[in-house]
């Protein structure tokens, strides 16, 4: 019987100490809300207010509407943690990171915050009374919203970079076709100029004066007689040739170079030709002033085109008048070695 008694006893002393605590929550002199509610255009918080028999613990959940780059719209998510006393309806509280004290007050219908709280400037902030559904379908339209928004946002971006970028490269065509034409009238007349006037003249003057000294050693060796002088007069001659024609050889050098810069020059033309073109095309149905520029365009590429034929034509032909220029400067130096052959052999020197 005295053991039945004991456990009685037991169970009414911790009915007693549930009902003390339960007591310190729900009977105390200050009444507490399920949680407490604020928003604004860019904030939204839902706070709890959690007492236990020593102290008070306030968490916050802060959801906050930022801008990234382009003012395109994002949620952030924090969670604050605050303890701290409880005096009647006054809180003092501090963050766990330690960032100084949290004044606030509390009631059955709102919790309010002396000062800054989670990233909201302000003398106070106020939460309203609010069970979690609510709040949670607030927080659901604000992260559809925000989620909306930064899509559209995007898209806007998206098309005006996309525009941007498309006026950017229409107004380097613009820029380019000018250069173009302009490089085509620069680039033609440097064809133009480049010439093989002297290099031709020189070589027929070389061809002229080999044929001079041909017919120099025909008439000493048509003579009835000759002495050894005679002779290495003859050699002299021939060797003279030989000078004139090594001459035309280095010449020719000066010839290829010039051929070289010339079908560069070709190719460059006719580069700049085709991609004037292009760019024109693309361009021409929206660029200001569009007769005027095409008739430039049109001029630069009847000037390149007409540069580029007549530099061909000049190739074609320089190459076969120099050609026989140096054939009959071969053949003329190898009958004078063949006539001063004959003589040596016919006088025995």
């Amino acid at each position: 019987m005295r053991g039945k008694n004991k456990a009685i006893i037991f169970i009414a002393l911790i009915v007693v100490a549930a009902l003390g605590f339960v007591g310190y929550r729900y009977w105390s002199p200050v009444s507490l809300a399920e949680g407490y509610l604020y928003e604004d255009d860019s904030h939204l918080l839902y706070a709890k207010v959690i007492p236990n028999e020593k102290n008070v613990s306030v968490e916050i959940v802060a959801t906050k509407v930022e801008k990234e780059t382009d003012d395109i719209p994002t949620l952030t998510n924090q969670t604050l943690q605050l303890t701290g006393t409880i005096d009647g309806d006054k809180l003092v509280l501090t963050q766990a990171e330690g960032t100084g004290e949290v004044q606030a007050s509390v009631s059955a219908n709102e919790l309010v915050f002396q000062g800054p709280i989670a990233g909201i400037e302000g003398s106070e902030t106020k939460l309203l009374a609010s069970q979690a559904a609510p709040y949670e379908n607030k927080l659901q339209a604000l992260t559809a919203q925000v989620t909306q928004e930064a899509e559209q946002k995007k898209k806007e971006v998206a098309e005006r970079r996309a525009k941007e970028a498309a006026r950017v490269d229409f107004a380097k065509k613009v820029e380019r076709s000018g250069k173009l034409a302009a490089d085509l009238l620069e680039t033609s007349q440097y064809l133009t100029d480049i010439q093989f006037s002297d290099e031709t003249s020189f070589n027929q003057e070389q061809v002229t004066e080999l044929q001079g000294l041909l017919d120099e050693l025909n008439q000493y060796a048509k003579q009835s007689g000759m002495n050894k002088m005679e002779f290495e007069v003859m050699q002299g001659t021939a060797g003279s040739m030989k000078v004139l024609v090594d001459g035309m050889n280095t010449m020719d050098a000066s010839i290829q170079e010039k051929k070289k810069s010339m079908n560069d020059l070709i190719a460059v033309l006719e580069t700049d030709i085709a991609d004037i073109k292009t760019v024109w095309d693309e361009i021409k149905a929206s660029v200001p002033d569009a007769q005027k520029r095409e008739e430039a365009v049109n001029q630069a590429i009847k000037t390149g085109t007409d540069a580029v034929q007549k530099a061909k034509q000049q190739l074609a032909s320089t190459e076969k008048e120099q050609t026989a220029l140096k054939q009959s400067a071969t053949k003329l130096y190898q009958d004078a070695v063949s006539v001063v052959s004959q003589t040596k052999a016919k006088y025995a020197f």
